[in-house]
C-alpha cells in the first residue's frame, strides 16, 4: 500500500486500487472527488479522508462527506474493458 499524492485528503491505497486511480485522466479525478451521493445530506458532496481499493478490477473510494461527515463511498467501474472516462 502506498500513500496517494493527488489529495491532501487522500489515505492509504492498494496497489491495485492506486493504479486503476493513476489510470484515470489527471483532469477527471476532481469531478469523481465532487460528485459523490451523500445519504445523510441527500445531495452530491466532495468525499474527503478517502482510501482506495479494489473490488473485481473496478475502483472503490471510501471516505467521509465533506459537509457532515458521514460516511460515503464511489465506485469506478474499469474491468469491462472500456474506459468511460476519457
Amino acid at each position: 500500500m502506498s500513500k496517494n499524492k493527488n489529495s491532501m485528503s487522500a489515505k492509504i491505497f492498494s496497489l491495485q486500487a492506486e493504479l486503476l486511480w493513476e489510470s484515470v485522466p489527471p483532469a477527471v479525478r476532481p469531478t469523481l472527488l465532487c460528485n459523490v451521493w451523500c445519504g445523510q445530506c441527500r445531495t452530491e458532496v466532495e468525499i474527503v479522508d478517502y482510501a482506495g481499493k479494489e473490488k473485481a478490477g473496478d475502483l472503490i473510494l471510501e471516505g467521509r462527506c465533506a459537509v457532515c461527515a458521514g460516511r460515503v463511498a464511489r465506485f469506478i467501474e474499469t474491468s469491462d474493458g472500456r474506459n468511460p472516462l476519457i
